[in-house]
């Protein structure tokens, strides 16, 4: 009897956290018609990932990360110049 209450708790767990992830992957997907900009801002010498570097795209904005990694999502389509700056100045801005 034990063995079959463990088994519909971790049943339970398990489509939980399916049902999580599903909720998770439908709120990270764009809307139809939008996109996601992602990318890795590294430092040329070391090649290693800058954390605090605002990257702007005309309206939209984001921050890097810890490893360098940032996320720009819901971007209407259109043709955007993105700007990196480093609001601490040990890095140029860059503008593409």
């Amino acid at each position: 009897m034990e063995n079959d209450k463990q088994k519909k708790i971790i049943a339970g767990a398990g489509i939980a956290s399916g049902l999580a992830l599903l909720l998770f992957l439908l709120l990270k997907t764009p809307p139809p018609g939008l996109a996601t900009l992602h990318g890795l801002v590294t430092d040329a010498v070391t090649g290693h990932g800058i954390q605090g570097i605002n990257v702007t795209l005309d309206g939209y904005s984001a921050t890097t990360d810890v490893q360098g990694y940032y996320l720009i999502e819901e971007i209407a389509p259109g043709t955007y110049t993105a700007i990196f700056a480093d609001p601490l100045g040990r890095y140029e801005t860059v503008t593409v």
